[in-house]
């Protein structure tokens, strides 16, 4: 069962796919409370930086700590948004959809303690299809 975290990322994924851009969403949680949420808009913005869990840090803006939050993304984390998940101190990823290219992401993220939970949806393997 996906829970409505999960279900919100991958509305978000769902979204930018429509707009041709990359399919992958992120949803930024503190509690049970939704702070941040973000889609891939590097097509839509021309911007290659514009990941879905960079625009979900972007989109909670500035905040006193990270380390209360979980991250939930459709597909494992690139290096770049891995490295933006370190530096904000998200100690939690919940992952829709991951792959073996996803090794030095991975190994990043478990070097500095973060917590990662592979769930390997079928749904989220569907977006990038």
């Amino acid at each position: 069962m996906i829970d409505q975290y999960m279900e919100r990322a991958i509305d978000e994924a769902q979204k930018t796919k429509d707009e041709n851009g990359h399919p992958f969403g992120a949803v930024l949680l503190r509690g049970d409370r939704i702070i941040g949420i973000g889609r891939n808009l590097a097509v839509q913005n021309n911007d290659p930086i514009s990941h879905g869990e960079i625009e979900a840090i972007r989109d909670a803006g500035l905040q006193d700590t990270y380390t209360d939050t979980i991250m939930y993304t459709t597909a494992f984390p690139c290096l770049m948004c891995a490295g933006a998940i370190v530096k904000m101190g998200i100690p939690k990823v919940i992952i829709g959809a991951s792959w073996e290219s996803s090794a030095s992401s991975r190994e990043f993220m478990t070097s500095h303690g973060i917590e990662l939970v592979e769930l390997r949806l079928d749904e989220c393997y569907q977006l990038v299809e």
